[in-house]
């Protein structure tokens, strides 16, 4: 009996493991949110380093519209990561169930390296520290977006209006996170408060755009989430 408990308490680490990714074909499409530590309109995307600071600690979210893995279905699921000081900590939306959560571990493994533990600028590491559930809210519209991790973390921010007086800036072809197109915006807020990675800002860099990843392209290759100064 004991020996059962015991097998039971340790299958979700087994199963979410980052060195038990899938093989399974993959493809899933939506809208990325995030926001960083950087001043607008963060230099980590046009190929420099981080500024004001010396690091930059990223909160994203992936928002699924259509997707699969294998054939588990992931339609309207979401996942996404804090990366700050001690290392990232990976989100994976509560309403999955079993199959879908493990789906989603094995495409935050080929999107995001969660094996990669090197140190990549000062004072900031991305060791996978932790795995959580949690309820996602990821919004956006013609204004702002809008992200918020549990109860852990939270940012908002409103999209920069060009000189056109309607429309918001658009930056093609960034240099870190693939998408085509990055709408870039302002936080009027920016906190997280998990372990021991705890911060609040504001008046920092956000961009909001619309991926499709497959793993026939990025599996193996370089991952989609940026490390500034690479």
């Amino acid at each position: 009996m004991l020996r059962a408990m015991l097998g039971l308490l340790l299958l979700p680490a087994i199963l979410f493991s980052s060195d038990n990714s899938s093989t399974l074909p993959w493809h899933i499409k939506g809208s990325l949110s995030e926001a960083c530590s950087c001043s607008v309109p963060c230099r980590c995307n046009f190929g420099g380093k981080p500024a004001p600071h010396p690091y930059c600690y990223s909160m994203y979210s992936y928002k699924i519209e259509k997707g699969h893995h294998g054939k588990t279905e992931l339609d309207g699921l979401k996942f996404g990561s804090m990366d700050a000081r001690y290392g990232r900590t990976l989100y994976i939306d509560q309403r999955a169930d079993g199959a879908q959560r493990a789906a989603l571990n094995d495409i935050a493994v080929d999107l995001m390296g969660l094996k990669d533990t090197a140190q990549f600028y000062p004072g900031q590491s991305m060791a996978h520290i932790a795995t959580r559930y949690a309820d996602i809210v990821q919004e956006a519209d013609k204004k702002s977006n809008h992200l918020k991790l549990g109860t852990d973390g939270e940012f908002r921010a409103e999209y920069i209006i060009g000189r056109d007086g309607i429309n918001p800036v658009v930056v093609k072809n960034n240099t870190t996170w693939a998408i085509d197109e990055a709408i870039k915006a302002n936080t009027s807020l920016f906190s997280y408060q998990y372990g021991r990675n705890r911060f609040q800002m504001k008046d920092t860099n956000s961009n909001q755009g619309d991926f499709e990843y497959a793993s026939s392209q990025y599996r193996k290759q370089i991952p989609v989430v940026p490390h500034c100064g690479r």
